[in-house]
């Protein structure tokens, strides 16, 4: 009689439900005692014993899981632990599946199996069936929309807070060229160069209102690519809570700037000032109205108006010299430093208008402003004269619903208290100036 059953009635151990049995640990999994029970949970159509107690767990398995319950062993041997855990199928009379789960806990016992020494467990058997009926069918699922979103230009992502990990999607991979599960996140965000330099205080300042309680963002960040070029992303997240209702996990995607295109397509003629390349003051008042009009509550938008200061004498002295135009050089700078969704106009002889959309703050529209001041003075090299050129900038923000002559009043009056400044300067509009 067996260690197990001389501790507990052998009619007391056939009754458990599933059965129990001693396995020893070898490469076949060698049954040394098993109840009535427990050979009837794993009996299979395949069994040719004829009747008689199955020497080998193994023997029973559906021959198409023998590779995975061969693999299951090998690493059951090297746990640390005293426990036992394998499940497999096994083929029924009626040409069903069972699905059964075998665990067990160590004994003191050990097994001559050949050359070795091998140790026992005492196990239990539980028919797991339709607990993976819907495994599977919930790992198919899964399936499904890993391949819809592999199959997608869009870029989805999870980011689990407690280990500060941000997993995408494998077309991260075909995209970027760099690792698609990304560790240290936090501490990354900042120095990466995956994101434009001008959007990463951006970006960190979004990750920053995720993690103190926004429930959504949307921004737009330029993702470097495998070739080496910045492409525009629109970056939709969500914050996730747990059953405690806190935070736990944020998921999104980033969209590919043809679908930023196609959101933000204008129904306006986008006529340019042949000098500077911007939009005419017609064209981009037009689209600032249809952008306005478009623009969804929750987000931010800027108006900027520009006005170049000392630019006629100026821009005579620039021709004679370099026989280079100012205003085109300023009209390059415009182009080449916001964002293609942002709309750039010229709207007097050196006046211009910068509409920026989608705003992930309003500190950002302080950034430009005071980077543009910087680079518009640098233009004149001249730094001795005391009629160097410089800019003055009026900032209103447009959140809600705006109307296109209010939003403009608005930065108008900002940009008459700029110019009571004899030097490059910018202000934003509030209600007290």
């Amino acid at each position: 009689m067996t260690e197990l059953n001389s501790l507990v009635p052998d009619n007391l151990l056939q009754t458990v439900p599933g059965g129990i049995a001693k396995l020893a640990l070898d490469d076949v999994m060698t049954i040394l005692y098993a109840t009535d029970n427990f050979i009837q949970m794993i009996r299979t159509v395949a069994d040719k014993s004829g009747g008689k107690k199955p020497e080998s767990l193994l023997r029973m398995v559906y021959s198409a899981d023998i590779i995975y319950v061969t693999h299951q062993i090998a690493t059951q041997k090297s746990r640390k632990d005293n426990g036992l855990s394998i499940n497999f199928r096994s083929l029924q009379q009626d040409g069903s599946m069972k699905w059964i789960l075998i665990n067990g806990n160590r004994t003191d016992e050990v097994y001559q199996s050949g050359t070795k020494s091998v140790p026992v467990y005492a196990c239990i058997a539980t028919d797991i069936t339709a607990l993976m009926v819907e495994y599977k069918k919930l790992e198919q699922k899964n399936d499904y929309q890993r391949v819809i979103a592999e199959l997608s230009k869009d870029l989805f992502f999870e980011y689990e807070i407690a280990t500060d990990t941000l997993t995408f999607t494998e077309q991260f991979r075909e995209i970027t060229g760099g690792n698609p599960v990304i560790t240290g996140f936090r501490n990354k965000l900042g120095k990466t160069n995956k994101i434009h330099a001008d959007e990463r205080s951006a970006v960190a300042e979004m990750y920053t209102s995720l993690m103190s309680g926004r429930k959504q963002v949307r921004f737009e960040v330029r993702i470097l690519t495998k070739d080496g070029g910045y492409s525009w992303y629109t970056c939709y997240a969500s914050i996730i809570l747990d059953e405690n209702r806190n935070p736990y996990k944020v998921v999104g995607k980033l969209s590919t700037s043809r679908m930023v295109a196609r959101e933000l397509k204008s129904q306006v003629e986008p006529v340019r000032d042949p000098l500077t390349q911007v939009y005419t003051k017609e064209a981009a008042e037009a689209m600032i109205i249809e952008a306005l009009a478009q623009q969804k509550k929750e987000a931010i938008g800027a108006l900027l108006l520009i006005d170049i200061r000392n630019y006629k004498g100026l821009d005579e002295i620039m021709k004679a010299i370099s026989g280079e135009n100012l205003l085109a050089q300023i009209g390059k700078m415009l182009r080449n430093k916001f964002r293609l969704t942002d709309i750039i106009g010229r709207t007097g002889v050196s006046e211009f208008a910068v509409y920026l959309k989608d705003l992930p703050s309003d500190k950002i529209a302080y950034e430009i402003a005071d980077s543009l001041c910087a680079e518009i003075s640098g233009l004149y090299p001249y730094g001795h004269t005391r009629n160097g050129l410089y800019a003055s900038i009026g900032i209103a923000f447009a959140k809600g619903e705006v109307q296109y002559q209010t939003l403009y009043a608005n930065a108008n009056t900002a940009l008459v208290m700029a110019k009571k400044v004899s030097s490059a300067s910018f202000e934003v509009f509030s209600a007290g100036i």
